[in-house]
């Protein structure tokens, strides 16, 4: 088949795919495309790589900066419009608020302050999409929507880049020249990060229409969620990423472990859901300081090599430098430059913990953790009012936890795993807040939809 055909065939099949997705949401408006197109841009590669808009490592392309600051724009005219309840909200993630406060902070200490505060902007950008989200009349069906129509449309492009331009689609490792699948996102790690979050999350949308016994539209996207399962699946394999399968695994562990719970009665401790946070924060953090040898025995059951695929040697080179500013690091978005990239040859600490100690220092970390054991607590509240959203979202931040010991995502927020962290813990403890009726669906108007603090108990 020529590769033009392909690309036609596979945008008419998304084309049918989003408009399934969007006669089965009900109580989402059109403004929901605001974060979709985000999310869209954070899953795969900026906007300048795909139209050839000149851009570095350093400050991007003008074409993003240009897009991001304009999506920012638009969200906040729309919560304005929607009257949205600022201090409310944000009262409740106050721990994300010194989180970013520390951030803007720290590039005071930066080498590149004006650089660093251009990237802090963009941490800003996430937590505006996420406001968005909530702010839906019916929050939880707005996530679902985000996440769907990122599968959707992300998954099904990935193929066809990597079987019909194999030059767009595919990457060759700089030292070992294995070919590597990378579809519509820049490495191979992405991608089995992008069909991680999608199995995880349609999983759980087949669970929910299994127990509730769907409608004809149900079923029909149902046979879409399954059909985009298998193809995650068979790039999750043809990346070989193992970090991403163990992860999911991981994720379907929790969410069936909390499952049981329920049939037994039993209440997840608050105590208990700290101590774990804590402990996967200590354990994935001290991997770098161990040599990896802490998670070795798992490397190894996924047939890697006792180096984790040459990850010791970059812990190895990159920990002196932490060394020399252990408490504030180099300032937020300040370590990873294109000089330190040259200089150690890679672009990122592969270890997200580290990362943030680097350029947030132990002080930042500190904060970090701070603000996950607030994700913990309101989404372990969650559970006695929606149980399976907040299984789903407690499944996600226990995956991002683990995730984060050989791979580098939680030190930004635009990182898509952090990101969808982030939004889940706004939107579904913001559900049960929202009085349970069914709400009619609205796709004309951006701002018809009723916020959901305005909404009575």
């Amino acid at each position: 088949m020529p590769p033009f055909v392909a690309l036609l065939i596979c945008t008419a099949v998304v084309l049918l795919l989003l408009r399934l997705e969007w006669r089965g949401s009900r109580g989402v408006s059109a403004a929901v495309w605001i974060p979709t197109i985000w999310m869209l841009i954070t899953a795969s590669r900026p906007l300048g790589t795909w139209f050839g808009v000149a851009g570095d490592n350093e400050s991007g392309s003008m074409l993003d900066r240009l897009v991001l600051t304009g999506m920012g724009i638009f969200a906040v005219l729309l919560l304005a419009r929607r009257r949205f309840d600022w201090s409310g909200t944000l009262r409740r993630h106050r721990w994300l608020l010194v989180l970013l406060c520390y951030m803007a902070l720290s590039t005071l200490w930066s080498d590149i302050t004006l650089l660093a505060l251009k990237r802090w902007f963009r941490e800003v950008i996430v937590l505006l999409m996420a406001l968005v989200t909530m702010s839906e009349a019916n929050p939880r069906q707005a996530l679902a929507s985000l996440l769907r129509r990122t599968a959707y449309t992300l998954l099904p492009f990935s193929v066809v880049l990597i079987k019909y331009y194999p030059s767009l689609g595919r990457r060759y490792g700089r030292w070992s020249g294995i070919e590597m699948w990378t579809g519509v996102t820049g490495q191979k790690n992405m991608l089995g990060r992008l069909c991680m979050i999608s199995i995880i999350f349609l999983l759980f949308a087949l669970y929910q229409r299994w127990r509730n016994r769907e409608t004809k539209i149900g079923r029909a996207q149902a046979r879409a969620d399954v059909a985009i399962i298998a193809l995650s699946l068979y790039l999750l394999m043809g990346a070989n990423s193992s970090t991403s399968l163990a992860t999911l695994l991981v994720g379907i562990t929790v969410f069936l472990s909390l499952l049981w719970l329920r049939r037994l009665k039993l209440k997840v401790p608050e105590v208990g859901l700290a101590a774990l946070v804590v402990l996967l924060i200590g354990f994935a953090a001290s991997t770098p300081f161990l040599g990896g040898s802490n998670v070795a025995g798992f490397s190894s059951s996924l047939g890697r090599d006792d180096t984790l695929t040459g990850r010791t040697e970059v812990w190895a080179a990159v920990l002196p430098a932490m060394k020399q500013q252990p408490l504030f690091g180099y300032g937020f978005g300040s370590f990873w430059t294109d000089a330190r990239r040259a200089l150690y040859d890679i672009p990122t600490a592969h270890n997200g913990y580290l990362d943030i100690m680097l350029e947030q220092g132990i002080v930042g970390l500190f904060v970090y953790t701070l603000w996950l054991l607030s994700c913990a607590r309101q989404l372990r509240r969650a559970l006695k009012q929606d149980y399976e959203w907040a299984s789903l979202a407690l499944c996600f931040l226990v995956m991002a936890l683990i995730y984060n010991a050989t791979e580098s995502a939680l030190n930004s927020m635009t990182e898509h795993m952090t990101a969808v962290v982030l939004i889940a813990s706004f939107v579904v403890p913001a559900s049960i807040r929202v009085r349970r009726t069914s709400v009619a669906p609205v796709h004309e108007n951006l701002a018809v939809a009723m916020p959901a603090h305005q909404i009575s108990h």
